[in-house]
């Protein structure tokens, strides 16, 4: 990889910039198949908006997308304004760090109002002289000093209004939290975009083919939950048949229709007869009038099983997330995920990104870029010109939306009709919020919670509203420390994602200060007991079959789609062969009509309500609360030009006809969105060529 600022080659076939999660496949297809590569970045991070960060790197991220950039005037119409477009990207960026005990604590109100009119520097300056005078222990470590400033800077700050709001106090509690933090920065992984990789999706094939998943190590995702409304508890979902057989919370009858469908799922388009006339109609509803399935059932199927993020699925897509699932069980051992270690989004992009620079990509972070220059007549991209004036020529140039010329990102801005946000949080907890389970994947579907209790109107979720719990297994954390990752797509750049997420939350950890969250193991003396440290969790490769806590499977041993419909079959076998029950194989149903979606299908937010169980697992009497120590809230956009475009924006200078603009990362659980993109970008650009063949084993071969 270069090393220094300016280079001796200017000119190449493509121009990559931006290190975020597609590009990186790009980069790796593009050098693979023999094209000169230039990849570059502004930021000093791999990832872009897939990004992982120390718990040091991510307040700095955090401080920095929060913070509004100015153009400076007018700006030339080909100028770059990178973090301008990065700061647009993010809003509503919140910052909380939890107080446990309201003890040794220390009001900074006066000192704020006293430096009302001062520079936020100043101001930040008296308030952390006021915590020095107060905060007296007998030693200050250097990780002490650097949280007091920085609680310093939170309560100073004019440009995070809603994290100021939250430090008008500090207590000792909070300090030593935040010191704690700091000293355990490297242990931490935070993602910006979590996602898993399903066992046997696209993504995972891709790694195997080429070889470039030998750059990485997994863990399994253990579990699969989803809230119930009526019973106001989270519920362990049966998604595998092992799953299915040791259920306590589904009746003997449940057990027989699940496994029915499951077994027409594995085999589903073949049978294009049952389901054809349903291919547009809600998924609920086909499996509903086909099946009969039982809410409980329904539950299962819809979300823990076949939700891909799309809370408005049709059956044709209900059906295909359904096989994926089934085909992925069992490939490594009794779950559908994988989760990648040390970070999800950025280990992904730097396995590609070496691939790119062992076939001759070059690479170059934190690296400035100033304008583009564009053949105006021929509407053709020529060159990016960076911060040292070099000018670099490219046939192709790849991007994403923050490295847009001023005159570029208004011709998208004008062509976006619907605008699309997804809410995240990020919070670190004290224990597991599941038992003994420490990686777990929680769905809490649309409509299924109140967002303002006790106001009226009343608000609920209106997307499904997902949580995946990553342990120190997973290197993302150490080992007595869990985080917590809650998203959910938004309609709406107004509500924060404080606002949109919190009634999840509350399900699931104790918030201190939050009388309506869970409540917290407390001792005689009324203080929060905290969670033992657990032993370190030992990490294996993928393929690594040497432990038997968590089974796994080579990579050459796949198991193909019969072989899945075998098993489902032998599986049922065994749950009904003592039984005289019968359920009939679904016939084909009747073709819906105009209006038999809204009276056939109940909708999921009453679904939810009706449904009835006996078998919980948050239950605050069965599985301490884990209590809240850190959270950070924002808001991504995702906004997207659709079609009909708004009129007036087709006047405008279409983007360069050899420029692609990638698309920024969505809000579903997987990566498959991105994959197929970036297939989809190579094979245009080079048609004909195979996408990311397997690398040589360069034991083998000089020169790899």
């Amino acid at each position: 990889m270069a090393d220094m600022d300016s280079l001796d080659k200017t000119v190449f076939d493509a121009i990559i910039l931006g290190t975020g999660f597609t590009q990186t496949i790009v980069a790796a297809a593009l050098a693979r198949a023999g094209k000169t590569v230039l990849h570059l970045d502004e930021n000093d991070y791999y990832g872009g908006e897939s990004g992982a960060f120390g718990f040091r790197d991510l307040v700095k991220w955090s401080d920095k997308v929060a913070t509004p950039v100015s153009s400076g005037g007018n700006a030339d119409s080909d100028k770059i304004e990178f973090d301008k477009l990065v700061a647009k990207t993010y809003n509503h960026v919140e910052i909380q760090l939890y107080d446990n005990t309201n003890q040794d604590v220390i009001d900074l109100t006066s000192v704020i109002e006293a430096n009302k009119g001062a520079s936020v520097e100043d101001r930040a300056k008296a308030i952390k002289n006021h915590i020095n005078a107060a905060y007296t222990p007998s030693t200050l470590s250097k990780e002490a000093k650097e949280a007091i400033e920085t609680l310093a800077s939170w309560a100073a700050s004019s440009n995070q209004e809603e994290t100021a709001k939250n430090f008008n106090t500090v207590s000792a509690c909070q300090i030593q939290a935040l010191e704690e933090l700091y000293k355990t920065t490297r242990k931490y992984n935070f993602d910006l975009s979590p996602k898993l990789l399903y066992s046997r999706g696209p993504l995972t094939n891709l790694l195997i083919s080429s070889g470039i998943g030998k750059y990485l190590e997994f863990k399994l995702l253990e579990r699969t939950a989803v809230y119930e409304a009526l019973t106001d508890k989270v519920e362990m979902m049966p998604t595998s048949k092992e799953d299915v057989f040791v259920s306590k919370a589904l009746s003997l009858k449940e057990k027989r229709l699940l496994m029915k469908f499951l077994q027409f799922a594995v085999d589903y388009e073949n049978q294009k007869e049952v389901w054809e006339d349903y291919k547009d109609a809600p998924f609920t509803q086909f499996v509903q009038a086909a099946y009969g399935l039982t809410d409980k059932v329904l539950t299962a199927v819809v979300y823990a099983i076949g939700f891909d993020g799309n809370d408005e699925a049709t059956t044709t897509d209900g059906l295909k997330s359904v096989k994926v699932y089934l085909q992925s069980l069992g490939r490594y051992g009794n779950s559908a995920y994988l989760c990648p270690l040390y970070g999800v989004g950025s280990e992904l992009a730097q396995a590609f990104c070496r691939v790119s620079a062992v076939y001759g990509g070059i690479y170059m972070l934190q690296h400035g870029l100033d304008k583009h220059v564009v053949d105006k007549e021929a509407n053709k991209w020529q060159s990016v010109v960076d911060h040292l004036g070099q000018t670099l020529q490219a046939g192709q140039l790849i991007c994403s939306r923050e490295y847009l010329s001023v005159d570029m990102d208004a011709y998208l801005e004008a062509r976006i009709l619907n605008r699309s946000y997804v809410s995240h949080c990020i919070l670190v907890t004290d224990r597991s919020a599941f038992g003994e389970t420490t990686l777990c994947k929680t769905l809490f579907p649309m409509g299924s919670l109140i967002l303002n209790p006790g106001e009226a109107p009343e608000l609920r979720n209106e997307h499904t509203i997902s949580v995946l719990q990553m342990c120190g297994g997973t290197m993302s954390c150490p080992s007595d420390r869990y985080i917590l990752y809650v998203w959910a797509e938004s309609d709406t750049a107004d509500g924060s994602a404080k606002e949109e997420l919190t009634a999840a939350i509350r399900k699931l950890v104790h918030i201190p200060g939050d009388s309506l969250s869970l409540k917290a193991p407390v001792s005689s003396e009324g203080e929060i007991v905290p969670e033992p440290v657990p032993a370190p969790s030992e990490t294996k490769a993928l393929g690594d079959t040497s432990s038997e806590d968590q089974p796994r499977m080579s990579l050459d041993q796949e198991m193909d789609m019969e072989q899945v419909r075998q098993e489902i079959l032998k599986a049922e076998k065994k749950l009904f062969e003592e039984t005289d029950a019968t359920t009939p194989v679904p016939s084909r149903p009747s073709t819906p009509g105009p209006s038999s979606s809204s009276s056939t299908t109940k909708p999921l937010s009453k679904m939810f309500q009706k449904s009835k169980s006996s078998a919980s697992l948050a239950n605050a009497g069965a599985i301490p609360a884990p209590v809240a120590l850190f959270s950070l809230f924002y808001k991504r956009t995702t906004s997207w030009p659709r079609v009909p475009y708004p009129i007036g924006s087709e006047k405008l200078t279409p983007l360069p006809s050899n420029l692609t603009l990638l698309k920024p990362m969505n809000h579903s659980l997987d990566f498959e969105a991105a994959t197929e993109e970036a297939r989809a970008v190579f094979e245009r650009l080079c048609p004909g060529e195979e996408f990311l063949p397997p690398t040589p084993d360069p034991e083998d071969h000089a020169g790899y």
